[in-house]
């Protein structure tokens, strides 16, 4: 018996785990700049990048909740950024 494309639990993981991994890859990006040069500009782009990713990430740990520590660094990240801290990078546990 086939499978159903949409079943292969292997490609979901696969793609869930990816859009995990580029969600760490642009807020660290951002995260960075944010510590080189903490101007206005990019502060705004930090918030900006974090909270668009964040409801993603959100919604991926609903379903897969050994996420949650990644949603919650992104959480503290933003926390620090919006009080003019240092925000530390994301890391996939």
């Amino acid at each position: 018996m086939n499978t159903i494309k949409d079943q292969d639990l292997f490609k979901k993981q696969n793609l869930v785990r990816n859009i995990i991994e580029h969600s760490i890859e642009q807020a660290n990006f951002t995260i960075r700049n944010l510590n080189k040069r903490p101007t206005v500009c990019t502060l705004m782009e930090c918030e900006n990048c974090l909270t668009d990713l964040m409801p993603i990430v959100k919604m991926i740990v609903d379903v897969h909740d050994v996420y949650a520590p990644v949603y919650d660094q992104m959480a503290m990240a933003l926390d620090a950024a919006q009080v003019h801290g240092e925000p530390e990078l994301i890391e996939l546990n």
